[in-house]
């Protein structure tokens, strides 16, 4: 919520309930200055603790999925397919038409199955999970989105995926090894593209789950959280 306005405020007013972000990685706190360019109007019907987690995660996702461009009737693999940006990227896709297979442990299955993905076991060896992508995808894959890292851009060149049609957000190491993209939150990074994922969010086309709250006092209880790798969406700070 807008508390106070600079000169350069026009357009908006105090107390206006906004979405936004800065780049100074100084949002863990309970007033942040914003430019007024990166705020975007948060819709009534989107929870404070969504539009909380969103831009990071939203950003990265938008990025991704448009640098691999899926199609309808294409076959895209997304790992990490139930965290912040894996969920997003899946529901994504889906919303494109394609056909989105889902890495994920079995306790996220339902809820991918309930977003149009098709899950996929990742557990095991690489080979194992190779073979379960085949089999559930035995037309061959089209595009793969990265959230996890782990060997997952080599599955990726593996199952012969183009490397202009496979996107990493972290394993920048195999990236530059094979040529394959990395857009990633800093190229969705425009109010544009906020809006358009806010609007999805409030109107129910796109699910971003909160898994947990933390007070901003207990910021490295919800780090140590975090860690783990196992969240189901976002965790989020409470001011």
């Amino acid at each position: 919520m807008i508390t106070e306005l600079g000169e350069q405020g026009s357009g908006w007013q105090i107390g206006d309930e906004v979405v936004g972000w800065v780049d100074t990685r100084s949002s863990h706190a309970e007033y942040a200055a914003v430019p007024v360019e990166h705020l975007v109007a948060k819709p009534p019907s989107l929870p404070w603790t969504v539009g909380g987690a969103l831009f990071v995660a939203g950003s990265t996702a938008w990025a991704a999925v448009r640098a691999v461009d899926p199609r309808r009737g294409e076959t895209v693999v997304v790992s990490g397919a139930a965290g912040g940006v894996g969920g997003l990227v899946a529901q994504l896709a889906v919303e494109r038409g394609a056909t989105v297979l889902g890495l994920a442990g079995a306790a996220n299955h339902a809820w991918l199955k309930d977003h149009g993905v098709l899950p996929v076991d990742y557990s095991g060896a690489s080979e194992a999970v190779a073979g379960r992508i085949r089999d559930t995808a035995p037309e061959g894959v089209d595009a793969f989105v990265d959230t996890f890292g782990l060997g997952y851009v080599d599955l990726a060149v593996d199952l012969g995926v183009a490397p202009e049609r496979i996107d990493t957000i972290i394993d920048f190491a195999a990236a530059a090894r094979y040529g394959v993209r990395t857009a990633g939150s800093a190229d969705g990074a425009n109010a544009a593209d906020l809006s358009e994922l806010v609007t999805r969010l409030a109107d129910g086309r796109l699910e971003l789950p909160v898994a947990a709250t933390y007070p901003l006092a207990a910021v490295q209880d919800a780090y140590a959280q975090l860690e783990q790798r196992h969240t189901r969406g976002k965790i989020v700070l409470l001011p």
